[in-house]
């Protein structure tokens, strides 16, 4: 029996996956530094990268990207990126894509 149709995946805007690899990039720049992921809220990863750390290295935000007012990086929409640490050396990140609301099926992943 063949397997029921599943609709490919949306393509993702270029400009997007340039900005998920941007904060990817800042985040292994991190994981070199210091040896371990940032933990803790979107807010708290973005306080240690941008100094807040025990070397007081400043290596965010990713250029053109934006910090809101609770101190939290956000996607092209101005929604808070959410990160999941999935080990020690290991982040997702997640944006909520153009409708806002995260865990859709416009969401953005980058494991």
């Amino acid at each position: 029996m063949p397997a029921p149709y599943q609709a490919p995946p949306p393509a993702i805007n270029p400009a997007i996956e340039r900005d998920l690899e941007k904060v990817s990039l800042m985040l292994r720049d991190y994981r070199t530094l210091m040896g371990e992921n940032p933990v803790g809220s979107n807010a708290e990863i973005m306080q240690a990268v941008m100094g807040g750390n025990p070397r007081g290295a400043r290596l965010g935000p990713p250029e053109g990207q934006n910090i809101n007012a609770n101190g939290e990086l956000v996607d092209a929409w101005g929604t808070p990126y959410f990160f999941h640490q999935l080990s020690a050396d290991h982040m997702e990140i997640r944006s909520a894509g153009p409708d806002l609301k995260m865990w859709t099926d416009d969401d953005i992943v980058r494991k």
